[in-house]
C-alpha cells in the first residue's frame, strides 16, 4: 500500500525474474505448494536448481520446469540428503557389489512426533499438518521412499499399495501414518512405514538378501550383517556429525554445477518417486 501497488503478483513476480538473473543458483525451501511455481521463476531467469524435497505435492508444472532446465542446461538436484548418510551410502555400494547375493526385500522406516518436530512452532498451523500446503507424512517422510527406489536401482515397480489415515490424535488434516508396498520387476519387495506419531524418533533400514540381512538403525549408525551363523559390525560411523550430510550434499551439488555434470537425483528422477507418493493421497 505503500509504495501504492495494486497488482501485486504481476508486480512481484517482474521484481523477482530481474533479480533472479543476477544469481547462478537459487535454493528453493519453502513450503511444498510453492516450489515448482518459484523454481520455474528461476529457471527462466536461468539459474541451476537445489529444491528442497519433495519436488512438489503434486505432479503440476513440472514437465514444464524440466523443459526449461533442458533447453537451458540447468543443473538441478532435489534434496534428499539421507543419500549422503555413511551408512546408508555404505549400504547402497555393498548391494552394488552384489556381496549380498539376490535381494528379496529392502524395508525402510520413520517415525517421530510431529508436535516435538519444530519447537516454538504451533505443529497445528504447520505446513505439515494442511493440506492446501503439501503436508502429511507420505510427502514428509518421501526420504524412505528414495531410499527405498535409490537402493533398488530405480527398478521399474509393478504393484504397488498404500495404506494411511489419521489414526492419531494430532487433530491435523493430513494424514499421520502410512504403511506401502512395493513389488518391482526384479521380484524385490519394499516397503516403507512412516509416521508422526513415536515418541521417540526411530528410522531403520533393512535388506534382507540371499547371503543374509544387512540392518541399520540411525540411533547406532552401524550396519550390521546378520546370518544364521553371526551377527557382523561391518560398518560404523563414530562422532558423526548430522549436519555433514547436508555439508555433503551442497558440495556435491555445486560441484556438478561447476563441472557442468547432472547430477543423481535431478527433476526427472525425483519425480518417478513423487508419482507414486501423490497419486495415493
Amino acid at each position: 500500500k505503500k509504495l501504492q501497488i495494486t497488482n501485486y503478483k504481476l508486480q512481484i513476480t517482474k521484481l523477482a525474474l530481474n533479480i533472479l538473473k543476477q544469481f547462478d543458483v537459487v535454493f528453493v525451501c519453502s513450503p511444498n505448494h510453492l516450489h515448482i511455481k518459484q523454481a520455474i521463476l528461476a529457471a527462466q531467469a536461468g539459474c541451476h536448481l537445489f529444491i528442497e524435497k519433495p519436488l512438489s505435492y503434486n505432479l503440476a508444472g513440472i514437465d514444464k520446469l524440466y523443459k526449461i532446465c533442458i533447453q537451458k542446461k540447468l543443473i538441478n538436484i532435489i534434496g534428499c540428503n539421507m543419500r549422503f548418510h555413511p551408512c546408508l551410502r555404505f549400504i547402497k555400494e555393498y548391494l552394488d557389489s552384489q556381496k549380498l547375493g539376490k535381494i528379496y526385500s529392502i524395508s525402510h522406516e520413520c517415525g517421530y512426533y510431529l508436535p516435538y518436530w519444530r519447537p516454538g512452532i504451533d505443529y497445528s498451523k504447520n505446513y505439515a499438518a494442511k493440506k492446501s500446503t503439501g503436508g502429511g507424512i507420505i510427502l514428509d517422510g518421501i526420504h524412505e521412499f528414495d531410499l527405498l527406489f535409490w537402493l533398488n536401482n530405480f527398478n521399474q515397480v509393478r504393484e504397488s499399495k498404500f495404506v494411511y489415515g489419521q489414526v492419531g490424535n494430532l487433530k491435523i488434516e493430513t494424514e499421520d501414518a502410512c504403511v506401502a508396498g512395493f513389488k518391482f520387476n526384479n521380484k524385490v519387495l519394499g516397503s516403507v512405514r512412516c509416521d508422526y506419531l513415536q515418541q521417540s524418533y526411530s528410522r531403520t533400514c533393512k535388506v534382507v538378501g540371499e547371503r543374509g540381512n544387512l540392518e541399520w538403525n540411525w540411533s547406532e549408525n552401524i550396519v550390521w550383517l546378520r546370518t544364521k551363523d553371526e551377527n557382523k559390525k561391518i560398518f560404523q560411523v563414530k562422532n558423526w556429525d548430522v549436519n555433514q550430510m547436508y555439508i555433503d550434499e551442497i558440495k556435491y551439488f555445486m560441484a556438478c554445477v561447476r563441472n557442468n555434470r547432472m547430477t543423481f537425483n535431478d527433476i526427472s528422477i525425483a519425480r518417478k518417486v513423487l508419482k507414486y507418493c501423490v497419486h495415493k493421497k
